[in-house]
């Protein structure tokens, strides 16, 4: 299995992988962002998610999350004025351990209003988009429990409807996530009322006939806290700060830093109760 790739690695090894993991990230996307800097569009943005899991069994399970976001206009204003992304996406789990878990969304729908930076932005009408997406994420624990490394890389195949043209444009992107929590008062995540810090770096890039210029799409650092309540529900409220290409010119960005409200279940069926009702509860 893909997880068992490290095993042959001494625990110290493997924590020199991860401290490699997020150099490498961050080399990749500095890197990536100091080449193409020239012309940056601020901007204050408010996301939300909410996500929902359930298992039935120690390998199946299915999965929603629903997300929405909203901005300001020409760098003014309420993070909350207008609309951003809106968006709703299934998942269908097979988990291979604690430690590891494909996921799989047949497809998905978003609908996206851009970033207001110019005049003619006003313009630009809103699009909708298709999305079949698979990931895999892997994990490990350090110092007892209270630290969890986790690398997720997802691919995409996504589908933008053009209302000018009323044709869709198809392309594909990659995006690879690392993250780390440390546990506060804990040594275990699914302890109820456990107060975790946790810190993330994502990058991505597109590819395929769609890509008319750019390969690097965007690059997402968040930090922040959560806790967890009810037994299987979290909560976390983070800083963001993000990165992006503006369509294909490759020499516009847009940036934007703001707040983000995560609200998590990772089993359905246990939120409230005692304990959870599956010995496999590591879920994302």
């Amino acid at each position: 299995m893909l997880w068992q790739l490290f095993d042959f690695l001494p625990r110290r090894h493997i924590s020199n992988c991860a401290i490699f993991t997020v150099a490498l990230m961050l080399t990749l996307s500095l890197d990536s962002l100091a080449q193409q800097r020239k012309i940056e569009y601020p901007h204050t943005v408010f996301w939300s998610e909410l996500e929902l899991n359930e298992m039935f069994t120690d390998t199946l399970g299915v999965g929603l999350d629903i997300v929405i976001r909203r901005k300001n206009a020409m760098n003014q204003g309420s993070m909350f004025d207008y609309r951003l992304r809106e968006s709703i996406r299934p998942w269908f789990h097979y988990q291979f351990s604690q430690n590891a878990r494909f996921s799989l969304s047949p497809i998905g729908y978003f609908v996206t209003n851009e970033f207001l930076a110019k005049p003619e932005d006003w313009n630009r009408p809103e699009y909708h988009e298709f999305r079949i997406s698979s990931q895999f994420f892997h994990h490990l624990k350090q110092w007892e429990g209270r630290i969890i490394h986790t690398w997720r890389y997802r691919h995409e195949v996504r589908m933008q409807y053009n209302p000018i043209t009323e044709t869709y444009r198809l392309f594909q992107r990659f995006m690879f996530r690392y993250r780390i929590r440390v546990l506060l008062n804990s040594t275990d995540f699914y302890d109820d009322q456990v107060l975790y810090a946790v810190a993330s770096n994502e990058f991505g890039l597109n590819f395929g006939e769609g890509v008319v210029f750019n390969t690097f799409n965007q690059n997402r650092f968040y930090a922040g806290m959560g806790i967890r309540l009810l037994n299987a529900l979290r909560i976390e409220l983070r800083y963001i700060n993000h990165y992006r290409t503006r369509g294909s010119t490759g020499f516009e960005f847009d940036t934007s830093q703001g707040l983000m409200i995560g609200l998590y279940i990772d089993q359905l069926s246990s939120l409230g109760q005692d304990q959870y009702t599956l010995p496999i509860r590591f879920y994302d």
